[in-house]
């Protein structure tokens, strides 16, 4: 029989208004023997709610199934951007997941950050770390797998995408040593992440979809009983690692697309333009893909400004030649 306790965290979050303000992160800690200690995270993004619904449902249901090992629930690890619906910590406009920077913490968001290397990184084996395109962004639903520096490949990765269950997987490298990535590393923490939808909205299929994908990895690490939950074995990898895989815009304007999450695409095939009502003088201005590949990412919001990330479009790769890329 597992065991639950609440291992909840606070963090100040002064503002203007509130000069010793604080906000709790809920962490629920199941315990069921010996086994992996593993994390599922999501709201790292408070606008990011695919990945909060689906830990939510895990808080009041993994209880009562998990097994073996010890896993740690945090559905809303950025309370205060969760509370609030923005990307961003309110109080210091700081991204969660670019503040693992050490001690000194300066603000909230570093302190979440410092909270989670000190306490929670050093128990655990293994996290999965659940995102989406939040307000601004659409993502076709993928598990993730980010290299961060020059860390080797870890043949588990590929084997935990596909427990995951999504038909598709992108990879990246990251370098910023604040990153999420760059801690787990740190901490020798094996770490799957996920895109699953964004847009300033969610729905139950999506969140259902995260959910099980959670409980697949739980079943691959060995700490659900039985039968693992049916996985996807033909994955397909969009490798989003060139530079050329991200379409910026220019200028402002309007972006119309001209294509939808998962079309493929040739290389110069015109995927959309950017107009200015204000401005009719002003021609329409195409814009084209930077290379053959499919639509992974693509913008929610209309209005968009110099330098706003577009699409994302990348060629696929079976995920089996991952360990070549490494």
């Amino acid at each position: 029989m597992a065991t639950v306790s609440r291992e909840d965290f606070t963090c100040a979050a002064a503002t203007n208004e509130s000069a010793y303000r604080r906000i709790t992160v809920p962490v629920l800690k199941i315990d069921a023997g010996p086994g992996p200690a593993v994390a599922l995270m999501a709201g790292v993004h408070g606008d990011e709610w695919e990945g909060q619904a689906a830990i939510l449902d895990l808080w009041h249901h993994l209880p009562g199934i998990l097994r073996h090992g010890t896993v740690y629930l945090l559905p809303a690890v950025n309370a205060e951007a969760s509370l609030a619906g923005t990307r961003l910590s309110p109080s210091d406009g700081g991204n969660l997941n670019r503040a693992f920077l050490g001690q000194p913490a300066r603000g909230y968001t570093e302190s979440v950050a410092a909270a989670l290397e000190t306490r929670l990184l050093p128990r655990i084996q293994a996290l999965v770390d659940v995102h989406s395109g939040g307000a601004s962004l659409r993502y076709l639903p993928s598990s993730v797998i980010t290299r961060y520096g020059d860390d080797p490949y870890d043949a588990r990765l590929p084997a935990l995408a596909r427990a995951f269950g999504l038909p598709q997987c992108i990879f990246f490298r990251g370098g910023e040593a604040g990153s999420m990535p760059a801690a787990a590393s740190r901490h020798g923490v094996l770490r799957l992440s996920a895109e699953i939808g964004g847009g300033r909205e969610t729905s139950g299929g999506l969140v259902e979809r995260c959910r099980d994908g959670l409980l697949g990895c739980l079943s691959e690490l060995g700490l659900l009983p039985g039968r693992p939950l049916p996985r996807n074995p033909e994955i397909r990898l969009y490798d989003l690692d060139a530079p050329a895989a991200t379409l910026r815009a220019r200028e402002s304007g309007v972006f119309i697309p001209g294509v939808e999450l998962g079309q493929s695409v040739t290389a110069h095939q015109r995927i959309g333009r950017m107009i200015e009502p204000a401005r009719p003088d002003l021609p329409a201005r195409a814009l084209v893909s930077p290379q053959a590949g499919t639509v992974v990412c693509l913008r929610a919001i209309a209005r968009s400004g110099d330098g706003d990330c577009l699409f994302q479009i990348a060629p696929a790769l079976p995920l089996d030649s991952l360990s070549s890329r490494y």
